[in-house]
């Protein structure tokens, strides 16, 4: 699997297919945009049960998609009134939290980003989405389907405690699985990363997929204009 892995990496990375072209078609044809991501596609046999499972499911991956240091984050925060939005603010710029670039309370995204167009405004404003994790279940009807199309999904951090720093930085470091159909999708690395960087999250991913679903049909890979490999069948 990890030759197949390897294989599909460097088609990517050097944007070519090579096939045995007519003479007046040339060797070399761009594949993808070398700026997009791997995702790795999971068939299951089965739908999986989902009753009570209304958060994604973190994956590790030893070169996170994103750093702290290099990302603009928007912070979906519980508020009372906008009370807890203020709090959270001056939490985090008293703590300096990196990454943190614009704070929001349940009670403005409810007001303040009300309509369609504000809420495509904000979703193409900032490079990544987290929520305080108690209220997660409530974003979906919040922010529309634009984030969801956009594979924004808000990533859930644990807000409860003190370390707010350390859930950002360990939410940076993994991937998402969202148990939701037969067919799920799992962003697994930058085609802006080394090679053997990206073999190993996509080989760190279907280990950690393994784990949490069963009954697994078939993998693939695939970029944003690529079309579906095959690594596994069952």
């Amino acid at each position: 699997m990890k030759t197949s892995c390897t294989w599909y990496v460097k088609i990517v990375h050097t944007r070519c297919l090579v096939v045995p072209p007519p003479s007046s078609t040339p060797l070399i044809e761009p594949l993808i945009d070398p700026i997009s991501t791997h995702d790795q596609v999971i068939a299951l046999k089965k739908m999986p049960d989902t009753r009570g499972k209304d958060k994604p499911v973190p994956i590790p991956l030893p070169h996170p998609l994103y750093s702290v240091e290099d990302t603009e984050v928007c912070l979906f925060v519980k508020d009372h009134k906008g009370e807890g939005h203020k709090e959270s603010k001056n939490k985090v710029k008293a703590e300096k939290i990196p990454g943190i670039a614009k704070v929001i309370g349940i009670s403005k995204l409810k007001t303040k980003y009300e309509s369609h167009e504000k809420k495509r405004q904000l979703c193409s404003s900032y490079d990544l989405f987290m929520a305080d994790d108690r209220i997660l279940p409530s974003l979906p009807k919040l922010i529309g389907k634009t984030f969801f199309k956009k594979k924004k999904h808000p990533i859930p951090v644990k807000l409860a405690g003190k370390d707010w720093a350390g859930q950002i930085r360990k939410a940076c470091g993994c991937t998402y699985l969202h148990l939701k159909g037969s067919s799920l999708t799992v962003r697994v690395a930058k085609a802006t990363q080394e090679e053997a960087h990206c073999v190993e999250n996509i080989m760190e991913a279907i280990e950690g997929v393994a784990k949490k679903v069963p009954a697994i049909q078939a993998l693939y890979l695939k970029s944003l204009d690529s079309v579906a490999l095959p690594i596994f069948e069952a």
